[in-house]
């Protein structure tokens, strides 16, 4: 495997988790809205500040002059810039441009039911992501395109050579979640907790679960609890939830050993790591615990460079056997 094929190979599995990910992210507000009082005012550039843009920037496009956008045209605008806008670069449409320009640079890799998959979920988006216009036919595009990202995902574990190329790709999907999972309870949840040095109080946050898919885990696990469990900690370290940081960490250290080049993964790797470690979580304040989301997603940065960096280089990935 040339590599040039590495650098695809892992942004296949980073763009195809991203959309899956964003989709939830969107469903999860609507979960939200649901169970808010019919007053709530819902700050909807906070999901613009999740995928690490800069709202402001973004709406200005959407406003008539020097008038300020409305809470509905604001709702609109932000949906626009996450689904639909062809130059937004967290756009459902943008990613799953970019993620059928990576499968086609590597096609003779990867199966052709899954080549099949990732077209027909491409085509799907382009039909049906300007037509969204109401919350019901959002929400009914997102759950769509989640399961269709789920089925790539399932047919792709059914039919692809246990490789490097395999193992790649599961490296970028589970670093990519692990990246999400910290952005998301940055923005949704420590930004929206008053900074204290005190011991922070325990926190459920259902949206987030919701987004992650962990309500019926996290309401499980609790039930095998003797206490109560924050929902921040257990995101963070509860290593059999497949999207807790811990879960994701161990996956990608899994899929690394094999790598010509593992021993540079797994030294960044075991740095984040370490960072679950030193102390109980719920003891932290908000303010430490907002320095650690800060340190893990600076972890997650380096980790995606170690990964990479043999891309650099002339030199080529040996084929490992399944």
């Amino acid at each position: 495997m040339l590599l040039k094929s590495v650098n695809h190979l892992f942004w296949l599995g980073r763009y195809l988790e991203r959309l899956d990910d964003t989709a939830r992210l969107i469903n999860a507000t609507s979960h939200v809205l649901i169970d808010s009082h019919q007053d709530t005012q819902f700050g909807w550039p906070i999901l613009l500040e999740v995928l690490g843009q800069d709202s402001v920037e973004l709406l200005q496009k959407f406003q008539q002059g020097e008038t300020a956008l409305s809470l509905a045209e604001t709702e609109r605008a932000v949906m626009a810039c996450l689904i639909n806008a062809s130059d937004s670069p967290v756009s459902i449409r943008a990613t799953s441009t970019a993620l059928k320009h990576n499968a086609r640079t590597i096609r003779p890799l990867i199966p052709r039911d899954m080549w099949e998959e990732l077209n027909a979920l491409d085509l799907f988006l382009q039909q049906h992501c300007s037509t969204a216009v109401s919350r019901q036919q959002r929400y009914q595009l997102m759950a769509e395109v989640s399961r269709r990202c789920q089925m790539v995902v399932g047919v792709l574990d059914g039919t692809m050579l246990r490789g490097d190329a395999f193992d790649l790709f599961n490296i970028g999907r589970h670093l990519e979640r692990a990246d999400m999972t910290t952005r998301i309870m940055d923005v949704m949840v420590l930004q929206q907790l008053q900074p204290t040095q005190i011991k922070r109080p325990k926190f459920r946050w259902l949206s987030v679960l919701n987004a992650l898919g962990g309500m019926e885990s996290y309401q499980y696990y609790l039930a095998r609890q003797k206490g109560d469990v924050d929902a921040i900690d257990y995101l963070l370290t509860y290593a059999d939830f497949p999207r807790s940081i811990s879960y994701c960490l161990n996956r990608v250290a899994a899929s690394a050993k094999a790598l010509p080049h593992a021993a540079e993964i797994l030294q960044e790797l075991h740095q984040v790591q370490a960072l679950l470690r030193p102390q109980a979580l719920s003891e932290l304040s908000t303010v430490q615990l907002h320095t650690l989301i800060d340190q893990l997603q600076a972890g997650i940065i380096a980790l995606h460079q170690a990964i990479l960096a043999p891309c650099q280089q002339p030199l080529t990935v040996t084929q490992r056997s399944a």
